[in-house]
Order: structure tokens, then sequence, then C-alpha cells
């Protein structure tokens, strides 16, 4: 089941309901001009499983997953130049392993490795 934004509400600042139920399905929020800006998917409440973003035009913004209201594996976010800003790197309990930033000119301007 895909639902808007504006229909779910959210409890203590993790659960989703829809109708007052705890949600399962996929949260799209839109930006004023229709285009889809976010997708988020829910299990019994929980943020679990993918997730994206997108700029109002289009352009990817970031893309990751959740385990159950963890991020897991890997999450990526880009300049509005389609360029890598990211990447993130998690484990299955959530540690981050790994963080790279980029400027918008592809200069590294941080690099993090868990040891």
């Amino acid at each position: 089941m895909r639902v808007e934004f504006d229909d779910v509400d959210t409890e203590d600042d993790l659960h989703v309901v829809y109708q007052g139920e705890p949600f399962t399905g996929e949260v799209v929020e839109r930006a004023p001009n229709g285009q889809i800006v976010a997708l988020t998917t829910y299990f019994n409440g929980m943020e679990d499983g993918p997730s994206a973003e997108w700029y109002p035009s289009g352009e990817p913004k970031a893309a990751g997953a959740v385990r159950y209201g963890t991020a897991v594996g890997v999450h990526e976010f880009w300049h509005r130049d389609g360029g890598l800003a990211g990447r993130d790197e998690f484990d299955d309990s959530g540690r981050l392993l790994r963080r790279l930033r980029w400027a918008v000119d592809g200069t590294v301007v941080e690099d993090y490795s868990a040891t």
C-alpha cells in the first residue's frame, strides 16, 4: 500500500500510524508540483526497507535502507548536479563502518573508517 505523507501520523518520533493502526507500506512526500521527493518504507509502524529522496526537479538526492528503525547497508547522497556527495556504510546492527563525503568538485572532504 502507498499513502501520502500528510495522511500518516507519527507517534513517539518512531512509529507511523495510518487510520489509527501501525502502518505497513510506502509513504511518499511530494513537492508542490506533485513530483515525489521522498519514499519511505514501513513495517508495522517502524521504518523498515528501502528509502529514497529526490530533488524537486527529479534528480536523486539520497538512497538507503533501514531495518526496523536502524540504518543498514550502504546509504548514498548526491549533489544537485548528480555527483556523489556522500556514502555511508553500516553493518547489520547499524554501526557506522565508513563515511565518505565529497565536495561538488569531487574533492574528498571527509573519510572516516571505524576501527
